[in-house]
């Protein structure tokens, strides 16, 4: 027997998204699971790219949604549902977080209009806010979060304290925040105090 991943010529190493998706696993789907009665019917939907909002995407019943999304996994993943409607943004695709961006997706994006919007972040601080490490995922994050209507944020409190080079939203700008457990105490007072309800 001969190792799948030797054949890939991979040299036995997982890829960066992979990695990332085996993390806080737990974490992941129970904020999945929190959020799967906010995706409402008869809205128009985005979903951000992401493994949270990934796990939120493979356990969303098959049901007459409206969904967007800059993932190509999770497009790929929605349009097993039979009843969902996917639309998949075009443009430069990320391998390690497996997201499209850049000026093809921003285009799209000034014609869709958003309902709600799940967004993920890769870290947040109360001095940075929401940060991501890609400058064209962050402008179309910007984007979404600009022309949604309601902002839901999908993050583990693991990503909290921790910064990214670019910042794409501050608690001003989320509606909802859904983690796993309790936030610390000053950020649950910042959240609290720009009117944030934390799932």
């Amino acid at each position: 027997a001969v190792s799948v991943r030797k054949l890939s010529g991979v040299k036995g190493e997982e890829d960066e998204y992979t990695i990332r998706a085996a993390e806080n696993v737990e974490a992941k789907m129970k904020i999945a699971e929190k959020a799967v009665p906010l995706v409402e019917k008869g809205r128009s939907i985005y979903f951000d790219a992401g493994s949270t909002v990934m796990c939120l995407a493979r356990i969303l019943p098959d049901d007459s949604f409206s969904i967007v999304t800059s993932g190509a996994n999770i497009a790929l993943e929605l349009v097993k549902k039979l009843k969902t409607s996917v639309v998949a943004l075009g443009g430069l695709v990320n391998r390690n977080t497996l997201s499209v961006s850049g000026p093809e997706a921003l285009a799209l994006m000034d014609n869709i209009n958003v309902d709600i919007a799940f967004m993920s972040a890769s870290g947040f601080s109360l001095t940075s806010g929401f940060t991501v490490a890609n400058i064209y995922e962050c402008e179309l994050k910007r984007k979404v979060v600009k022309r949604a209507k309601k902002v839901i944020l999908l993050m583990d409190t693991g990503k909290i304290n921790k910064d990214l080079p670019f910042t794409y939203a501050t608690l001003e700008d989320i509606d909802i925040w859904v983690c796993e457990a309790s936030l610390p105490p000053e950020v649950e007072k910042e959240a609290k105090k720009h009117g944030v309800e934390v799932v």
